[in-house]
């Protein structure tokens, strides 16, 4: 789930597997569709790969046990939400941001894999490098996408709004 900047830093991780009694060891990297550009970085540094695919009916859906799990315990409530901000913010540090970009991830189907039937909020902050809180120097104001009025007294996004961040 958590693919790395560098293809030799990847060959360590699989390496660590066979450390252990046997000196072997498998790995498996899942990518979705959209991450498999970070293949041809393998496969320049000849990496051997297999692909495999899972039928459905042999996959065990224990996807409502895990968000009723996540739900009911508040320790793994407070785990699932901080591996989630984690996963965030080390997908939106890739060096390959041409294939990992946090902005095209689908956060309601991350948020699932994590247990959660709506994904917690993440505030990551995109478009501010190098500011930092206090920092009066560059005020800039910016749009939560939230319009608050007479006829907005919630501050509903516009339907037409499809940003996954607030800024």
């Amino acid at each position: 789930f958590d693919p790395t900047d560098d293809p030799k830093e990847y060959i360590h991780r699989v390496g660590r597997t066979a450390r252990g009694a046997t000196g072997s060891g498998r790995a498996l990297l899942f990518l979705t569709p959209e991450e498999t550009g970070f293949l041809k970085y393998l496969k320049a540094a000849k990496v051997s790969l297999n692909e495999y695919e899972f039928p459905t009916k042999k996959v065990a859906n224990v996807q409502t046990q895990l968000q009723r799990l996540i739900e009911k315990n508040y320790y793994l409530n407070r785990a699932a939400r901080d591996a989630y901000r984690s996963y965030l913010l080390a997908y939106a540090s890739h060096a390959h941001k041409d294939i990992f970009d946090v902005q095209k991830l689908d956060l309601v189907a991350v948020g699932l894999a994590f247990g959660f039937t709506t994904p917690p909020r993440v505030d990551l902050a995109f478009g501010l490098k190098g500011r930092r809180h206090g920092d009066d120097s560059k005020k800039r104001k910016m749009s939560t996408g939230h319009t608050f009025s007479a006829t907005n007294p919630y501050g509903k996004k516009e339907k037409s709004d499809k940003r996954q961040f607030s800024y």
